[in-house]
C-alpha cells in the first residue's frame, strides 16, 4: 500500500483543505461519530459574508465542547473586529464589510452584555496638581474585547493550523505544541507600528518560515515561524483588515529572554490616585513599504 501524502502537498488557494482526523485539533479528545462537529478553523461569518467562497480555509474535526467554546469567541469578536473607528472609517473601504459590520451590530458583547452597537465605552477621568489645577474629561472607545478572549479565540485558530502542520495522514493524527502559549500583544489597525509591534516584526523575520497565509481577500492574515536553535515559534494573526495579534508558543524562556529586548511601549499616566490611573498613548501607523509581519521572505524591505 502507498503511503498517504501529506495534505500540504495538494494545496489550493481556492479549495479548502480537508482533514479527516481522529483527536480533537483543541484539546486532543478522541472523537466519536456521535462526539464531533465539522469544524472551519476561520470560521465562515468570522470575516464577511462571502469572502471565503474560493478561498483556502481549513476544515477539519472538533469535538463538540471545543467547537462551541469557540463559536462563541467567534460571534462578538467578529463583530467588533468589523466595526469603524471614532472616526467612522473602516479598516479599508469594502462594501461587503461595511454590510456585515452593520449587520453584526446586533450581536450581543460578552464584555458589555449589550447588542455590540451599544457597546461603546466612556472613561472619565480626573487630574489635579500641585497647583490645585484640576481637569476632567473623558473618553469614548469603540465597543472593546476582553483580553482573555481574544488570545483564546487566538489559540484556538493557530491550536488547529499547528495540528495541520503536523497532521499524519496515516494516524489521522497532528500535533500539539510542548511548552505554552504566550501572547505579547493586541492592537487595532491605526496602531500597527507601535513599539512592542514593530520589534517583534523584525526580531522573528529570519526565523524558519512555517506557514503564511492570506486568505478570505486578506480579511483573515497568518504567519507561524520556527526559531532553528530552540522549541520555540512565533505566530502573528490579523482579523478582518484591523486587529493585529503577536505572541510565542513553546519554550517561555527564550521567548522572555527575547522580549526583555524589546522598547516598552510609550504611555503617560494623566490621572491617578492611590488605587487607580488612566494612561493615554498615541497610535503609531505602520507605513505599507515597512510592513514585513506576513512577508513570505527574509529580505528587507520585502521584494514586490
Amino acid at each position: 500500500m502507498s503511503e498517504k501524502k501529506h495534505p500540504l502537498e495538494s494545496v489550493r488557494p481556492d479549495v479548502a483543505t480537508v482533514l479527516d482526523n481522529v483527536t480533537c485539533p483543541y484539546c486532543g479528545e478522541d472523537l466519536t461519530v456521535s462526539s464531533h462537529n465539522t469544524e472551519h478553523v476561520v470560521g465562515r461569518l468570522f470575516v464577511p459574508k462571502g469572502k471565503l467562497n474560493q478561498s483556502w480555509n481549513l476544515i477539519l474535526n472538533s469535538c463538540v465542547k471545543c467547537n462551541t467554546i469557540k463559536s462563541s469567541l467567534e460571534d462578538d469578536i467578529s463583530s467588533i473586529t468589523m466595526q469603524p473607528n471614532n472616526a467612522g472609517s473602516f479598516a479599508i473601504d469594502d462594501e461587503k464589510l461595511k454590510a456585515e459590520a452593520q449587520r453584526k451590530l446586533k450581536s450581543i458583547s460578552r464584555r458589555s452584555k449589550k447588542e455590540v452597537r451599544l457597546s461603546h465605552e466612556t472613561i472619565e477621568f480626573t487630574a489635579g496638581s500641585k497647583f490645585d489645577l484640576h481637569l476632567s474629561g473623558n473618553f469614548i472607545a469603540p465597543p472593546q474585547i476582553d483580553d482573555h478572549r481574544v488570545y483564546e479565540l487566538a489559540r484556538f485558530q493557530l491550536g488547529g493550523l499547528f495540528y495541520f502542520l503536523t497532521y499524519n495522514p496515516e494516524s489521522r493524527k497532528g500535533g500539539y505544541w510542548t511548552g505554552g502559549f504566550h501572547p505579547l500583544h493586541y492592537t487595532i489597525r491605526d496602531d500597527w507600528g507601535n513599539e512592542l509591534i514593530v520589534a517583534f516584526m523584525h526580531a522573528v523575520k529570519t526565523w524558519e518560515l512555517r506557514l503564511v497565509a492570506e486568505i478570505a481577500d486578506g480579511f483573515f492574515k497568518v504567519a507561524i515561524r520556527r526559531f532553528a536553535a530552540g522549541d520555540c515559534w512565533s505566530w502573528a494573526l490579523e482579523w478582518n483588515h484591523n486587529y493585529r495579534l503577536v505572541g510565542f508558543f513553546g519554550d517561555r524562556k527564550y521567548a522572555e529572554d527575547m522580549v526583555r529586548t524589546f522598547p516598552p511601549l510609550n504611555t503617560r499616566r494623566i490621572a491617578e490616585n492611590h488605587s487607580d490611573y488612566v494612561a493615554i498613548r498615541k497610535h503609531k501607523k505602520l507605513d505599507k513599504d515597512q510592513d514585513i509581519l506576513f512577508s513570505d521572505s527574509t529580505t528587507y524591505p520585502p521584494k514586490n
